[in-house]
């Protein structure tokens, strides 16, 4: 988008000089790169934290319900080893019924349009690159890195996780072969007094991780 807008900016520039010694073309380019050495994720139990059914009664009477913890084993190979980060997407953006100001929940999706069921949050532990424990790190552009400790900080939505290059003098990812990590997907059904009592609730979360080559 802003490559588009600079060159809108200079034809616009272009039109107004009208007669000035300006040059009559301009230059587009369209850059990038094809890697070959492709990834393949696995994640365990297909990707799916499956709750069951809960009894509305059994929500706790005052304040949101904390569900059971599942952990997701999460194993990345590629052909060789690659500079990548994965990328997480909140497939049910808007529905997180984290407390105001919160960005760290993944929403549940919504019941009668717009009442929020409740939120989860991924965290990542036992991080391994090719076998060895590693450093994770963090970013929300690709550019900027910062540390993100194991089994402690929240995985942001639209933020991507690496492994720290130790040897190199900023924060910045390393390349790997093969990464393996426990996704901890931990689940929070809001306040039942914000609920239907009458009716079934779906508890519909999904969200994306995808690998981004860097």
């Amino acid at each position: 988008m802003k490559k588009l807008f600079n060159v809108m900016a200079v034809a616009i520039a272009l039109g107004v000089v009208g007669h000035a010694t300006a040059a009559s073309n301009v230059d587009l380019s369209v850059k990038g790169s094809i890697t070959p050495s492709a990834c393949m994720p696995v994640i365990g139990n297909g990707g799916v934290v499956e709750h069951g059914k809960i009894s509305f009664q059994d929500l706790q009477p005052n304040g949101e319900t904390v569900l059971p913890s599942v952990i997701m084993p999460l194993t990345i190979n590629c052909a060789a080893s690659t500079l990548f980060a994965i990328n997480s997407t909140d497939n049910r953006n808007g529905s997180s019924s984290e407390w105001t100001g919160g960005s760290s929940g993944f929403g549940l999706g919504f019941v009668n349009g717009d009442l929020k069921v409740g939120f989860y949050l991924l965290k990542m532990n036992n991080s391994k690159a090719d076998g060895v424990p590693q450093a994770v790190i963090e970013s929300a552009d690709g550019k900027t890195w910062f540390d993100a400790q194991d089994d402690n900080q929240m995985w942001q939505p639209k933020w991507m996780r690496a492994f720290k290059d130790a040897t190199a003098g900023a924060i910045s990812p390393m390349p790997v072969q093969v990464m393996t990590t426990d996704i901890v997907v931990s689940t929070t059904i809001t306040s039942k007094v914000q609920l239907p009592a009458t009716q079934e609730i779906p508890i519909d979360g999904s969200a994306t991780l995808d690998i981004v080559y860097l």
